[in-house]
């Protein structure tokens, strides 16, 4: 009689499967915070967004010789210029100067207008962008130079 011997079945054990259990689990919190939306970061894309459009229209304002204009409410903003009547039209010489809505989330604290002369006089002027865990101010020099700060919302200081 011949015995014959059985094949060794070799499978993971329970630790190495524990082990990639884990990787996948960090993997997939990592993904899953990374994909959703940080209202912080929002306010901050659009307080940049709002100090370098705010620059190049009081540049436009130097260079067309135009009045132009930018207005706000709490949702977001637009460009306005005043046409030969005196009446003040929306800014359509460049798709730049779109009126723009504010995500979900992100507001400004008041509302409000400020002119760009063409002699480059204007007043300075502050925006606060705010969320629920977040506030970013823009400042506007009177020389025309945007700067970007955030800061802890009031509300959440510890």
């Amino acid at each position: 009689m011949v015995a014959v011997k059985a094949a060794a079945v070799r499978g993971f054990t329970l630790i190495e499967v524990m082990v990639v259990m884990v990787i996948i689990g960090i993997m997939a919190g990592m993904a899953v915070s990374l994909m959703r939306p940080d209202p912080g970061r929002a306010a901050e894309a659009e307080a940049w967004r709002l100090a370098r459009l705010a620059e190049r229209l009081g540049r436009e304002a130097e260079m067309t010789g135009q009045v132009l204009a930018l207005s706000w409410t709490v949702e977001g903003y637009e460009f306005t210029r005043r046409d030969d009547d005196g009446n003040w039209v929306p800014l359509d010489s460049d798709s730049v100067f779109e009126p723009r809505r504010f995500e979900p989330g992100v507001r400004l604290a008041d509302s409000g207008e400020v002119r760009f002369a063409p002699d480059g006089e204007r007043e300075p002027r502050r925006w606060l962008l705010i969320t629920e865990v977040a506030e970013v101010a823009v400042s506007l020099s009177a020389l025309g130079e945007a700067t970007v700060e955030r800061q802890v919302a009031s509300g959440n200081e510890s």
